[in-house]
Order: C-alpha cells, then sequence, then structure tokens
C-alpha cells in the first residue's frame, strides 16, 4: 500500500492554511451568513428559572399576529419529544419542555415569523405561566439519602472507579502525607459565533440544515424528532466560528427544522449573547478531593481520589465523560497503591457537557497542585519530584491500561520551562506595576498533564477519487472548527498520492455526501479522518506506482510520486506525471478511487475488564510553565508569561500545532484567573461578556512555545491529536506560580484578587 514517500515530503512543513486569507478578509460564510430566497426567522421562549411546573402556556395571541408563520410546543412534535444522546446515555433532555421546566432557558416554544422583531413580539405575546418548585443546587446534597430528585431515576448519573494495591498501608508507609480539596467553576463556551443556523425544506421533501455543529450525525436524532427516515434529513456544515465541546449535541437544529417544515419556508435563527448564555451547556463544575503519600526518597506510594461533578439538569454527554475523568484522575503518574472514585451529579444548574479537555483541565489543576505541595513537605524540588515519579512507555496507567508509545514527560517539561526563560529574557519582561504601595510578589510554576485522543470503538470512513487530470477529489464528515484540519487533511492526501498541496479538493460535512468520521471533539479527527484518507489514498498510489512502473519500464518498488509526477528513483528526469498516469489506468480499466475506513474495536486490557469503555487509544503527554506577579494589596494576578510545550509525534504541520498550543493557553490561562459563570437559583447571572469575563489581548502574555516530536502518536505519519492538550496545563501552572508567589495556596477556580487577599490574610474575607 502507498506509504507517502515523496522526494519532497509535505509532512513537517508549515503551509498556508487554505481559510487564512478568506478568514483575514472577512468572506467566509459562517451559519449566520447564509441567505435564502423566501427566509424567515425563528425564536424559542425559554424558561427564565430553574425547576417549575408550566401552569399556562397560550400561544392563541402569537398564532393571530400577521406574519407569523408558525407557533410550535411540545404538543406539534410529530416524533420523539427527546433529543437524543449518545453511546447509550440517559436521554432525558426534551426537545420543548412538556408539563415542567428542569434548568434555566429550557426551551418551552418556538416560533417562526417574517422578521426578528416579529419573532420577539409573538414570543412576548406567549402566556407562559410556571410555579416554582424547590430546588436542589448542591451536588454534594443531592446525593444524600432522602434528597429531592431532578430525575426519577436518581441524581447520580454515572459512578466510576478503580483500586489497585492496599491504599490505606500506602499512607501508613508514607513519610509525608498531602490532604486537601480543590474545586472548579462553570465556564461558559463563549463562541465567537453563537448558535445559529437555517433550515429548508426540498422540492424532495428532504430537510436540509446548515448549521455551525461538530456532528453531522446528529441527523439521525432529528429524523427520530421529526418523524421520518434518516435520508430525509440532511445536515451541512460550513466552517464553525467556535465549537469546544458544546456543539457535539445538538443546539438549534431541531428548532430549525421542526419550524421549517412547520411553516414550509426557510428559517434561520441566530442566538444573540444573552440568550446564548443562558441557554447554552457549559464546562462541568468539579470538587476534587485529593490524599497523596510518597516515601522519603520521593516516591508515591498512594493516591486516594475522591471527584464529584456537577451535571447539572440534564445527562448530557455528563455521564460518558465522567469515565474519561476517572482514567486522568491520578494523573501521569506511576503510584503503586490507588484508589479513585468518580461520580457525576443531576441538580438545577446549568447543564455540563464536554468542554475542551473532557474534565482533564479541572484534574491537572488539583494533581499538580498535591504534587507541589508534596514535594515542598518532602523538601524537595517540584521537578525532581515529579521527574522520580513520571510514566514511562511500556508501563501501566492505574487503571490497567497499557502505555505502548512513547512518553516524554520530563522532556516536556524542561523545554516548557526553558521556553518560558526564552519568551521572558533575564526574568524581566510583562511585570505588573502593581497598586504602588508594596512591590508585586513574583515566582514561576509548572504543570505536566497526559491527556487522551481517539476512541476506543470507532468506524470512520473518507473517499479519495483521483481525477483523469491528475487532480484528486478527498471527501469526509469530519466538520472543521477553525483550527486548521482542513489543511492537515490536503497534506495527508498530497503527501500518500505525491501530489501539490492546490491539486487537492476537500469536502467536509454534509451528512449525506460525504462518508462519515464521527464528532470533531476529543482531538480525535486527524487520527480519524486523517487515518482515513490515508487508507483511501495508498491503494490508489499503489495503482499509479504500477501503470507508471509500465510507462517507464521500470520496477514498481522504484516509482516515487512526488510533485505531482511518478519517477524512477534517483533519476527524476524519467517521469510521468499524474494526468499521463490516470489516462493510462483508464485506457486499462484500473478505477482510481476508493473508500478508506478506520475501526478501532474495544480494547480490554489486563486487571480491569471494562476499563477500555473510559480509555484512550493514546495519550499526549506535556507541560506548562508559569510566571506570575501577584499585587500584595489588591490581589491581582498578572500571567507575565507562559511555556508550552507537548509530545505531539509527529507536527504534520507545525505552524498549525504552534497555534493550538498558543490558543489553548490563552484558553487555560481564563479558566484560572477570569472565567467564572456564576449562578443563583440556578440561572447563570451573566448577560454578556460585560460580565462574563474573557481574557482580551490586553490579558495575553508573552507565550514561549516547544514542540516535541517522538514520532509515535496512533495518527497518520505518527502525529498525535493537540486540539486540547495545550488548554489542559496553564490553570495548574498559574496556580502553582501564585502559590509560590504568596506562600499560600488558592483552592479554588478562578484565582481572584478577592481569594488571594482572603488567601494573604489567613482565610479572612478582606475588611
Amino acid at each position: 500500500m502507498g506509504n507517502g514517500e515523496n522526494h519532497e515530503s509535505l509532512v513537517g512543513k508549515s503551509t498556508l492554511r487554505s481559510d487564512t486569507i478568506e478568514k483575514s478578509a472577512g468572506e467566509t460564510v459562517f451559519s449566520d451568513d447564509f441567505d435564502m430566497p423566501r427566509k424567515i426567522w425563528g425564536g424559542v421562549l425559554r424558561s427564565p428559572v430553574a425547576n417549575s411546573r408550566i401552569v399556562k402556556l397560550d400561544t392563541r395571541k402569537a398564532e393571530a399576529l400577521e406574519g407569523v408563520h408558525a407557533v410550535l410546543t411540545a404538543w406539534d412534535i410529530p416524533g420523539t419529544n427527546l433529543r437524543g444522546n449518545l453511546l447509550g446515555a440517559r436521554d432525558d433532555q426534551p426537545v420543548l419542555a412538556e408539563k415542567s421546566v428542569r434548568a434555566a432557558g429550557d426551551p418551552v416554544a418556538l416560533v417562526a415569523a417574517d422578521t426578528r422583531e416579529l419573532v420577539q413580539e409573538a414570543l412576548n405575546l406567549i402566556r407562559f405561566d410556571w410555579e416554582k418548585l424547590p430546588l436542589v443546587l448542591d451536588p454534594a446534597k443531592a446525593m444524600e439519602p432522602g434528597s429531592l430528585q431532578v430525575d426519577e431515576r436518581g441524581n447520580v448519573i454515572g459512578h466510576f472507579g478503580y483500586e489497585r494495591g492496599d491504599v490505606d498501608a500506602g499512607f501508613r508507609r508514607s513519610a509525608a502525607v498531602v490532604e486537601e480539596t480543590f474545586q472548579t467553576q462553570s465556564v461558559d463556551h463563549a463562541y465567537m459565533e453563537t448558535e445559529s443556523g437555517v433550515a429548508w425544506v426540498d422540492a424532495s421533501d428532504v430537510i436540509h440544515i446548515r448549521c455551525g455543529t461538530q456532528m453531522i450525525e446528529n441527523f439521525r436524532f432529528i429524523a427520530r424528532i421529526l418523524a421520518v427516515p434518516h435520508n430525509q434529513v440532511r445536515i451541512e456544515c460550513p466552517y464553525v466560528g467556535g465549537g469546544f465541546g458544546g456543539k457535539i449535541m445538538m443546539t438549534i437544529e431541531p428548532f430549525l427544522a421542526l419550524l421549517a417544515k412547520a411553516a414550509g419556508r426557510p428559517v434561520q435563527m441566530s442566538l444573540s449573547r444573552e440568550e446564548s448564555i443562558l441557554s447554552s451547556t457549559k464546562r462541568h463544575p468539579y470538587t476534587m478531593h485529593y490524599k497523596a503519600g510518597a516515601d522519603a526518597e520521593g516516591r508515591l506510594i498512594a493516591w486516594k481520589v475522591d471527584i464529584v461533578g456537577d451535571a447539572g439538569a440534564y445527562t448530557e454527554l455528563s455521564a460518558v465523560l465522567c469515565k474519561y475523568s476517572m482514567v486522568q484522575a491520578s494523573g501521569p503518574y506511576r503510584c503503586e497503591n490507588t484508589k479513585v472514585d468518580m461520580r457525576m451529579v443531576l441538580t438545577h444548574n446549568p447543564v455540563g457537557t464536554a468542554m475542551r479537555g473532557v474534565g482533564s483541565p479541572q484534574i491537572t489543576f488539583a494533581i499538580e497542585g498535591v504534587m507541589d505541595t508534596l514535594s515542598e513537605k518532602l523538601g524537595m524540588d517540584p521537578f525532581a519530584f515529579r521527574k522520580k515519579n513520571y510514566l514511562s512507555k511500556g508501563e501501566a496507567l492505574a487503571t490497567g491500561q497499557p502505555l505502548k508509545r512513547e512518553v516524554r514527560l520530563a522532556e516536556t517539561a524542561e523545554r516548557a520551562r526553558r521556553t518560558l526563560d526564552d519568551s521572558l529574557p533575564s526574568n524581566g519582561g510583562g511585570e505588573s506595576p502593581g497598586s504602588g504601595f508594596r512591590k508585586p510578589l513574583r515566582a514561576r510554576g509548572f504543570a505536566s498533564n497526559m491527556t487522551g485522543y481517539g476512541r476506543y470503538g470507532t468506524v470512520a470512513d473518507a473517499s479519495v477519487s483521483l481525477q483523469l487530470d491528475g487532480s484528486a477529489v478527498v471527501a469526509a464528515g469530519a466538520p472543521d472548527l477553525g483550527s486548521g484540519q482542513e489543511g492537515g487533511y490536503r497534506q495527508v492526501a498530497a503527501q500518500v498520492l505525491g501530489l501539490p498541496l492546490e491539486k487537492i479538493t476537500l469536502h467536509l460535512s454534509d451528512s449525506q455526501t460525504t462518508p462519515l468520521v464521527g464528532m470533531t471533539a476529543g482531538s480525535r479527527q486527524f487520527l480519524n479522518t486523517g487515518a482515513t484518507i490515508e487508507r483511501a489514498a495508498g491503494p490508489i498510489a499503489d495503482a499509479l506506482k504500477k501503470e507508471a512502473a509500465k510507462l517507464l519500464e521500470a520496477r514498481e518498488e522504484d516509482i516515487v510520486l512526488s510533485g505531482g509526477k511518478a519517477h524512477v528513483r534517483a533519476m527524476p528526469e524519467r517521469s510521468v506525471n499524474h494526468a499521463q498516469i490516470a489516462a493510462a489506468c483508464a485506457a486499462s480499466g484500473v478505477y482510481l478511487s476508493n473508500t478508506g475506513r478506520l475501526v478501532i474495536p474495544p480494547e480490554p486490557y489486563p486487571g480491569y475488564e471494562s476499563a477500555h469503555e473510559a480509555g484512550w487509544v493514546d495519550y499526549v503527554f506535556g507541560a506548562a510553565a508559569a510566571d506570575v506577579s501577584v499585587d500584595p494589596d489588591t490581589g491581582e494576578v498578572t500571567v507575565n508569561g507562559l511555556g508550552i510545550c507537548h509530545d505531539v509525534g509527529t507536527a504534520v504541520n507545525p505552524q498549525t500545532v504552534l497555534g493550538q498550543f498558543e490558543g489553548g493557553a490563552v484558553f487555560g490561562m481564563g479558566l484560572a484567573i477570569l472565567e467564572d459563570c456564576a449562578v443563583a437559583d440556578g440561572r447563570v447571572e451573566a448577560h454578556d461578556f460585560a460580565q462574563y469575563l474573557l481574557a482580551t489581548a490586553m490579558d495575553v502574555p508573552e507565550i514561549g512555545t516547544a514542540i516535541v516530536e517522538s514520532g509515535e502518536g496512533a495518527g497518520p505519519f505518527g502525529a498525535r491529536g493537540v486540539g486540547e492538550p495545550p488548554n489542559n496545563t496553564p490553570a495548574g501552572a498559574i496556580a502553582n506560580a501564585v502559590s509560590n508567589a504568596i506562600g499560600v495556596r488558592v483552592t479554588s477556580l478562578p484565582i481572584t484578587p478577592e481569594k488571594v487577599v482572603r488567601a494573604l490574610r489567613g482565610g479572612e474575607w478582606p475588611k
């Protein structure tokens, strides 16, 4: 099969992304930019309160309003009034509320009208009366016997764990023991493009939905809701203006489909920022109790971990993510005695779902805080302590899963710290001036992490077709979230076929015309789509070499595909171009089109028969280092610099990899010191980005980056998934740096000035 051998390799080159100029010029068409003749607008009536009984829902005045084409409630849904869920998780979220609501922002009714203003007028005319019911907002209390049940099937929707060795005996043998509780906050996905899209019904009665999504396979859930066959629903996904996990499950797709079907007109919908913040899913808040023990030589000998995640009002993906968090709960460290208990619990808070890192940033914050505190208690350098306990290739995680590929934790930690030195020469750049009363306290910290990618049980397909003029068409169902996946896929095809990049046309994300590859999430799509493209292109490359060997009267094994030609190895003057080969293949009846398939079956491993359900195919290992200044008078934290380094296996496009590193660093910094979806009575208090604080250009520090390439990733050419790892380490590194600066640890995120001042005052709130 074709192995991608090229005279001039494209792998490892920083090629210009195909979308760069278009996006920079503001010419890219996103979901909200798509226009259609006879288009009308859609809107949603949402509950302003959590957990309440619907007393009255009267739509008659809205229906009578001129220019209104459809008003729908739960009773108008032709099929199943459930949104659907993945991987067998509990399906408990209605499309439209029927008799009650669980969460603030729950949809109650839909309207389609001629203008956006008319939609709002019609929504205001719907009489919606409710009766407030008791709330359960604390996941710990939600687990207590006799607690109010958010769902009649119980509040604990995910409970996974494992135990290895004798944990209690390990603590008795420990020379130092640390025990601490850490908390992380609810975080909004804060998409640049809010939930947007358009839907219409064509002449064949097929419902088209064009929207920003991370999974076009949601068409199956739409079909179930509309009570139509799967082939009557088509989801087309343009570029997505931000997903980060929040657009895996459906957002507005069912609303668009229902309204377009009922109104008989194209319907467009775009949520305001306020509506998006109110109704969208969030990163799970975690409460993490860690106890760790080490012997006098600095070897970890006991971990005990208890984690409770707040799932919010519906299951969504929380039960699945509970398994993923469990696997990472003991971090990238070896420990002979480990016990982990991980639970996801329903409350009446905003719904939790996947978000960049799937639980890893929260857990890394806790683990790395423990590692720093334990090293201090032992009187050891924090890096030397970690280095003694880092996992290595051939060892197994605490779950029993063997690490089959390279683990370069020490190298990534060293490089991350070094890049910080390089980006902040002489430790002097970017320091906050402080309040002017006392000199800012300044220190550094770092954190290590492992992040999984590639899911067991995956089946993915892609197609490649070589045209008669020597160009190629590639098709796969992976949505492009804006991180450069498209360019990577084109590089894979071009490398295997020996074509210039400009000769590759790529079609993505159409549920009826592109092969399905699963969701773009979990840093898995370069593995999924890249591998299927490689497998589809390989036999075509073999056929080209075979035919070229005939034309050039050479041995097949001596043929090299490069630059749109086939030449004899070491004799580039003896060549034929791809168009000539394609013509010869056509004359000989050789078919130059192929579909590639990737299948990743479940892989049980010794000692934990069901752990394969939670593990990943492979892991990315890396680190972040942070330099911070803390104003001792105000508590303000300034991040002066971040250093990011991960072993990416192979950097197919280094420019794209570094872009992910830098974006992830800023993402993680927001979690550390700024972002917080404060909730009152189950409702998010923020309405916009003036109240919900994101990192701006004024906050972004110097970011140093370094790439380690072991060449041992599970993806094409030995690549690893890098979309999430850079986001997972900064919060832990920043928290450790703050602790080193002020001499006391802040154990909850975000690290706000109030929390810092409280810590400096020995736990008392500032007067």
